[in-house]
């Protein structure tokens, strides 16, 4: 949800999202809308969570490996 930090497997790399309300993403700061794709993926998954993500370089996996 909003205000959580999730790390996820994005293809072949890890990175750590935070979640947060449209007027505070930044991309830069790996603080993700919870309206961009990836947000709107990550909203409501559990660690373990696998789900396949339309991006503009084409479709990928993504799984959820931890929740802060």
């Amino acid at each position: 949800g909003i205000g959580n930090a999730v790390e996820v497997k994005l293809g072949r790399k890890t990175v750590t999202y935070h979640i947060v309300d449209s007027v505070e993403a930044d991309p830069l700061e790996s603080k993700i809308s919870d309206e961009s794709p990836i947000g709107r993926v990550l909203i409501g998954k559990k660690v373990g969570d696998t789900a396949e993500i339309d991006l503009p370089a084409g479709k990928t996996k993504i799984e959820v490996l931890t929740i802060k």
